[in-house]
């Protein structure tokens, strides 16, 4: 998990969701089934890409690629749901993108004394720390660590997706610390700090073995 920003609000949501929200809680205030097509209007293209943006076409939470293929989650980090936050269904400081796994695993789960680690408020590097390609909280921290237990961010599919690019940046950095100084050294640091950018796979990982492997 890294940090994240809210870019501009969507027009289609600045547009529409003072509309859409009233008719939504008047439908739950009625005790009425809310239309799909009402609850789902947040859904849109324009959201989605403001959010792939945002999150460098990876899920909030683990940091895997998502995309079209892969059915990625537009993800309430308060629970749309009617028993919690219905109000902030079509509030865009309340989107973000997850992968199917960690939406699901998240589920309507939330605690508003010990909430979920949000990369958009919160310094996720203040409350995990990788081990490895393991993602622990910190030490004394129920915030991060609820989070790390109930999105599963150490499942193992995880592990073994982060344990490949960990290899292959370890090959990277142990060339790099064996190359004398010269333009191939230069070449191969620029090389590692594309690949731990934020907008890699498990960044947080891969930026905290390289700081533990390299020689400065």
């Amino acid at each position: 998990m890294i940090k994240l920003t809210k870019e501009g609000e969507p027009a289609v949501l600045k547009d529409n969701k003072k509309d859409w929200t009233d008719k939504l809680l008047q439908h739950i205030a009625n005790n009425e089934k809310v239309p799909k097509s009402l609850e789902s209007s947040y859904n849109k293209d324009d959201v989605k890409e403001a959010l792939r943006r945002e999150c460098n076409g990876k899920c909030m939470y683990c940091e895997s690629t998502v995309n079209h293929i892969t059915f990625e989650h537009i993800e309430h980090i308060k629970p749309k749901a009617k028993t919690k936050f219905p109000e902030l269904t079509f509030e865009y400081s309340n989107l973000g993108l997850a992968c199917p796994k960690c939406n699901m695993n998240k589920s309507d789960t939330y605690d508003t004394i010990i909430p979920f680690i949000n990369p958009y408020t919160d310094q996720p590097e203040n409350h995990f720390t990788a081990y490895g390609a393991y993602i622990w909280a910190k030490s004394g921290d129920d915030r991060a660590k609820l989070t790390e237990l109930e999105i599963e961010l150490n499942r193992p599919e995880l592990l073994e997706k982060r344990g490949e690019r960990m290899k292959a940046i370890k090959e990277l950095v142990d060339n790099y610390n064996t190359t004398p100084d010269g333009p191939l050294k230069n070449a191969l640091l620029k090389e590692i700090k594309i690949e731990i950018s934020k907008e890699k796979e498990y960044s947080f990982c891969l930026t905290e073995l390289t700081n533990i492997l390299i020689n400065n």
